[in-house]
């Protein structure tokens, strides 16, 4: 498990070191990729384009909320 966070620590310090100017946009993605903008904003406008699409993002959202969950426990 200490491998698993040295890695996260190392990749988080790398990310700050080299995309120092990008913060911006790692905040939109963040902000965009909320699972509450996921169901209320994203999930509607792909669902009523591609009904296949819209589950899917519905389905990546929760799987990688309830990883983000898990692996943060």
């Amino acid at each position: 498990m200490n491998l698993l966070h040295d890695t996260g620590i190392q990749a988080t310090h790398w990310l700050q070191e080299h995309f120092q100017g990008s913060q911006d946009w790692f905040l939109f993605i963040s902000f965009a990729a909320d699972l509450r903008n996921t169901f209320f904003v994203l999930f509607p406008i792909w669902f009523h384009f591609s009904k296949s699409v819209g589950i899917r993002l519905i389905w990546v959202a929760v799987i990688g909320d309830w990883l983000n969950l898990v692996f943060k426990w």
